[in-house]
């Protein structure tokens, strides 16, 4: 439920406690869904740890520090990827549960929404020049 209310809020005008029973609302038959994609989402985080502990932290007795700096940062690579991955599939979860109880997404609210964190570009009133 609380992975849902993020995105409630980063779609609605609702936070906190708000969003939480938003999303309560919205998850309505989709419970079952949502939970085995957050539990999946879980035991995939819990592996890469366990890989890297076992390979990067404890792995300095077996493995040179060359192959633990590589397994790391194909790890890290991994997680950032993973949690990308959780970020859409929320996203579309969102869309789904609304479509799910027949509500429509208002896009032109939704943009003007999203579109005030983005602000305005402000060029640089100067330039910048690195002395060595």
């Amino acid at each position: 439920m609380w992975h849902l209310a993020s995105v409630v809020s980063v779609f609605e005008p609702v936070y906190g406690l708000a969003a939480m029973k938003r999303s309560n609302k919205l998850l309505k038959g989709n419970t079952k869904v949502a939970m085995t994609l957050v539990i999946s989402y879980l035991l995939i985080c819990m592996a890469i740890g366990i890989v890297f502990r076992s390979a990067v932290i404890q792995g300095g007795k077996d493995h040179g520090v060359l192959f633990r700096l590589l397994v790391g940062a194909l790890l890290i690579v991994v997680v950032v990827i993973v949690n990308f991955i959780g970020l859409l599939v929320q996203c579309v979860m969102y869309c789904v549960c609304r479509g799910y109880h027949r509500k429509n997404i208002n896009k032109v609210t939704l943009h003007d929404h999203l579109g005030s964190y983005l602000g305005e570009y402000v060029p640089l009133a100067s330039s910048v020049e690195w002395e060595m």
